[in-house]
């Protein structure tokens, strides 16, 4: 009977602790250019740290490598993500500096492995 009433709470607080799921994009070279990065929009979760996200972002677009400033945001709804994103891209825009919106990464087609006669 103690097991059972010992797992139960144990359930209960690891259930509890689970990490909710947001979104994030990171902006490079947001302080004064030349070109301002900005990333597509990532989910996630809580658990990830900035230094966890911000190499994924790096590891996930090359033209990050050579960026000095790179800024991580996180979002609780797709929604507010990309309205972050467009009105960065506006502010930068007025600014004059270019700004490159970049894509996610595509993923790499999976080749059947050839059949023997």
């Amino acid at each position: 009977m103690r097991t059972l009433v010992t797992s139960i709470f144990l359930a209960i607080g690891l259930i509890g602790s689970a990490q909710n799921v947001i979104w994030s994009h990171a902006i490079g070279n947001w302080r004064n250019g030349p070109t301002v990065y900005i990333t597509p929009l990532i989910e996630t979760t809580e658990a990830f740290t900035t230094a966890q996200l911000i190499a994924r972002y790096k590891a996930d677009h090359p033209e990050l490598k050579d960026v000095t400033d790179l800024d991580v945001l996180r979002f609780g709804t797709p929604e507010e993500g990309n309205d972050s994103r467009n009105t960065l891209k506006a502010k930068y825009g007025m600014r004059k500096l270019d700004v490159v919106m970049l894509e996610a990464p595509k993923e790499q087609p999976v080749t059947p492995a050839p059949t023997r006669p």
